[in-house]
């Protein structure tokens, strides 16, 4: 079975996007992606907060913000 779209959860320091972050999360469930980053967010004591971007496979002009990075 064909999966339509990738979900990619990156993690960002201080929700600075020029800090350090870190991928926890890459996969074919868009609630898995959002469910997991705001999981590190909270065991991470909101130093890290998430941002899950959706991807078309082969379209690399596909990419769509999915859940927002809040700082």
């Amino acid at each position: 079975m064909k999966k339509d779209k990738i979900y990619v959860t990156t993690m960002y320091r201080y929700g600075d996007k020029e800090s350090h972050s870190y991928v926890s999360y890459a996969g074919f469930s868009k609630h898995k992606a959002i469910e997991d980053g705001r999981e590190c967010q909270k065991n991470r004591g909101n130093k890290y907060y998430p941002q899950v971007v959706e991807f078309t496979p082969d379209d690399p002009t596909s990419m769509k913000i999915v859940l927002k990075l809040k700082n």
